[in-house]
C-alpha cells in the first residue's frame, strides 16, 4: 500500500519507492534528494543497464531519453512494458530532449508523463502524486510536496 496514513487493516504502509535513472549526477542526486525529502524511498542507477533489474522493485520509474548504457530511455521504457514484473508501472520520463518527436516516441514507447527540463523537483513531485492518486484511488498524495522557501 502506498501513502502515509494507517491501511484498513491497521498497518503502517512502506514509502514510495522510486527508481532515478539519470546519467548526471548532479542531477540525479538533486532529484534524488528532493523525492527523499518528500518521503520516498529512491533508489538511482546511472544507466538503463544497472536500472533493469532494479526496475521490478519500484512503484514509480523516472527516467531521461539520453541516460547511458546499452540502450536509450526510450528502448528502456519498452522494455519495461514488455516485461510482466513491470508492464503495468507509472513512468514518467524526466528529459533535456525538447522536440515534439521526442515526446511522441517516449509516449508511443508507453511512458505515462513526459517532463521537459528543467523541471523544479516539486513539478515531479506533483506527477508521481497524480500517478499515483489515479492508479490506487488514493484521495490525497503519498508524497510530501515541500515548496521552496520564499524571501
Amino acid at each position: 500500500m502506498l501513502g502515509h496514513s494507517l491501511g484498513p487493516d491497521g498497518t503502517v504502509p512502506r514509502a514510495v519507492a522510486i527508481l532515478l535513472v539519470e546519467s548526471d549526477a548532479d542531477n540525479r542526486d538533486l532529484y534524488a534528494e528532493y523525492l527523499r525529502c518528500s518521503s520516498a524511498a529512491v533508489a538511482t542507477a546511472d544507466t538503463t543497464d544497472a536500472a533493469l533489474p532494479l526496475a521490478r522493485f519500484a512503484d514509480v520509474i523516472v527516467t531521461g531519453i539520453r541516460v547511458m548504457g546499452a540502450f536509450d530511455g526510450i528502448a528502456f521504457v519498452e522494455r519495461l512494458r514488455a516485461d510482466e514484473a513491470t508492464k503495468k508501472a507509472p513512468i514518467v520520463v524526466l528529459t533535456s530532449c525538447a522536440f515534439v518527436r521526442d515526446e511522441q516516441s517516449a509516449k508511443a514507447a508507453g511512458c505515462d508523463v513526459f517532463l521537459r527540463k528543467p523541471c523544479e523537483p516539486g513539478t515531479l513531485v506533483q506527477a508521481i502524486n497524480r500517478l499515483i492518486m489515479d492508479r490506487t484511488g488514493l484521495a490525497a498524495p503519498p508524497l510530501v510536496f515541500k515548496p521552496a522557501a520564499t524571501g
